[in-house]
This record gives C-alpha cells, structure tokens and sequence, in this order.
C-alpha cells in the first residue's frame, strides 16, 4: 500500500483500530487465485504485550477458504471511516477551484493462516465475538453450543506485519481541514469528521506554522534560499 509519510499512522492509533474493528476482508490466496471473504472479528494483544498480536476469525464448516491450500501469508484488511470530500467545503475552493477526493483510514495485516479445530478454542472465541457486539451466548444451552460449534472452523491471523494509512487531507490548510470537516458533519459523516478533527488538524497546523517559521527565517537571513 503507498502510504506517503504524512499519512502514516502512529502505532498507538494502529493499536486503537485493532481494538476497534468490527470486521476484515479476509484475502487468501490460492491455486485458483485470490478469494476475499468478509468476517467479523476480535483482536487479541499479544500477551507479553511486545507485539501486534492476533486476528480471531471463524468459518462455516463448509467454506473452503480453510481447507483449500493457500499460498504464502493471509493479508486481513481492516477499514476505519471514510466518505466523500466535496470541493466546495474547502476555504481555498472559492478563489481556486480544487477536485473532490476521498479520505479514509485503513490497516493492512499479513500472517499466517492458522485453523483451529478444537472445541475449547472456538467456544473461547465465539464467546468473545458475541460479548464485544452485547450478547451473551452463556444462556444458550450448552448442548445447543456444542452442536453449533462443530458447523464452523476458527481462524487465527498472527499478525507477523502492518501497514496503516491515514489519508485525512493532512496536505491541505487548516482552513480547508476546518471546512472539510464542518461538510462532514453537515452530511451527517461524524466519525470521518472526528477522526480528521483529531489527527489532521494537529497536523495541518503544526505543518502551518513550520511554514511560516522557515519563510520567517528566510526573510532575517537564516535559511538560505536554495
């Protein structure tokens, strides 16, 4: 994924998407080519706390996706918010007419593709699904549970590697960063809106004002023109 550096992501808001998600594109690849498969999920820390941790997903019984060989490491592609940004919400827009773009927030994770087949580790991991979605499945009977655990198949990503990329509009002004996210929220896109008023107007004015002190030093002398 080309992430220039002005949209890569910290590790902590990497940790945070991790933490929040709610679902991946799965994408394995195979013999017969690549197969994308979406899943709902749960990460799981790494328990000494040194690493990325896992992806916990689980199949039908009946998917391939877990029995056909694969070919070389999973790729589990995680989404934060995203929409449309319109020109016109833009400061500069009125004086220099600009294209629309589309921000958005992503997480690529590649590890290997470990099944997991026993009766204890997916009851573990449908219980944990169902409590962080409010459902507590430890009112369904437990031979109810037994049965329904044998149709699927759990699926363990070991996060081995991640790329992130937060495209915000971090290149823009402030003004057109302020603009941008009043449109948002005019259109009702309030996580888009959040995440940009957190992570792309720090940025935007931080960048602003080193601008400003290069051009500043510029002027007195201290930063040579070329």
């Amino acid at each position: 994924m080309y992430t220039p550096r002005h949209f890569a992501m910290t590790d902590d808001r990497v940790r945070a998407l991790l933490a929040s998600a709610e679902a991946a594109q799965l994408v394995t690849a195979h013999e017969a080519g690549p197969v994308a498969t979406l899943l709902p999920l749960t990460h799981r820390p790494d328990a000494a706390g040194s690493g990325w941790g896992s992806l916990i997903f689980h199949v039908t019984r009946v998917n391939p996706v877990w029995k056909e060989p694969h070919l070389g490491q999973a790729l589990a592609i995680l989404s934060g918010p995203d929409g449309y940004i319109h020109p016109d919400w833009y400061a500069s827009n009125a004086e220099s007419p600009g294209v629309p773009t589309w921000n958005y927030v992503t997480v690529h994770v590649w590890g290997p593709l470990v099944v997991h087949d026993d009766a204890g580790w997916l009851r573990d991991a449908v219980l944990d699904l169902s409590d962080r979605f409010g459902y507590d499945s430890r009112q369904v009977a437990d031979d109810a549970i037994d049965r329904m655990l044998r149709a699927i198949v759990g699926i363990e990503v070991p996060i081995e590697r991640i790329e992130a990329k937060a495209k915000l509009n971090q290149n823009r002004s402030p003004e057109d960063i302020t603009g941008a996210i009043a449109g948002l929220r005019g259109v009702g896109n309030h996580p888009l809106a959040d995440v940009m008023d957190e992570i792309s107007v720090p940025h935007a004015e931080a960048r602003h004002q080193l601008l400003a002190d290069v051009k500043s030093r510029r002027r007195l002398g201290e930063v040579p023109l070329t």
